[in-house]
Order: C-alpha cells, then structure tokens, then sequence
C-alpha cells in the first residue's frame, strides 16, 4: 500500500512538472519541431518572417546603421545585412532580462546595440566568423564562451 502511494504521487509530480515546465523556462519544442531552451530557440522562423514582412512594406528590420559611428555603425551594418544570422544568437549583456530581448537581433531594432560592448562585440564576432564559414553552432558556441560569464 505504501508503495502505491509513493508511486502515484511520483507520477502526479512528474505529470505536473512536465505541464508547467514550459511556463517555468524550461525547454520546449517549437512549431517547426526544434528544440528552445529558456526561450532561446535554434531556428530563424520569426527572422525569415520579420525579413519578408519587412521587404514587403518597406520597413527596416533595425535601426539605420548611419545613425552611428565606429563599431557601432558597423555592428548596425552586421544587423541589416544579416538578420536572420543575429536571430539565432543569444545576447549575453542581459537586456533579455531588462528589455524582454529574445535575440541578439532585437538590440539593433532601438539604439540599446549603439550603447552596449557586449553586444557590439557579438555581432562583429559573428560576422567575421561567419565570413569565415563558421556554421552557426560554432558561432554560437564562440560567443557564448567569451561573453556568457553569469548570464
């Protein structure tokens, strides 16, 4: 009897905890079927999306890169040249946190990217990768060893 017990209520816990895992930040299965961490998900759907619906209005993905100066004009450049690249990269300065970013690609859409180190490095580190040919899982994983720190 005992047992029984022990057993239902281990299986009501992990039946519970699977529901709520998605609401507490855990992974999840998208959409199109790729996996998400945390809300960080590995696919360019909604930069593909963005990308088209921007096209067909004539709206800008980011900021104009001639706004800015130096690095961060480039990094604007790296932004409006490559969306769909930014889109799959996590930005590790905590504006996910403080601004509800989901993507490295959204600091380029306000000034934030202009003002920030962190993530003007990232998105001159994932160009130049990527002009390198670096597949975007290395690109990924790159910067997330020199910027991630406690993020």
């Amino acid at each position: 009897m005992r047992r029984a017990i022990i057993f239902g209520s281990s299986v009501a816990t992990i039946v519970l905890l699977a529901c709520l895992w998605p609401v507490l930040g855990g992974s999840k299965v998208n959409a199109r079927g790729a996996m998400c961490i945390a809300g960080h998900c590995c696919c360019t759907s909604r930069a593909e999306a963005d990308t088209v619906a921007a096209k067909e209005t004539h709206e800008r993905l980011t900021l104009d890169p001639n706004q800015f100066d130096g690095p961060a004009k480039q990094a604007y450049q790296v932004a409006e040249k490559n969306p769909g690249l930014l889109a799959q990269l996590h930005c590790y300065c905590g504006c996910d946190r403080e601004y509800g970013h989901q993507n490295l690609l959204d600091c380029y859409r306000s000034d934030h990217g202009s003002k920030c180190e962190i993530c003007i490095g990232e998105a001159l580190m994932a160009q130049q990768m990527s002009d390198q040919g670096s597949p975007v899982d290395q690109i990924r994983d790159a910067i997330r060893r020199r910027y991630a720190g406690d993020n």
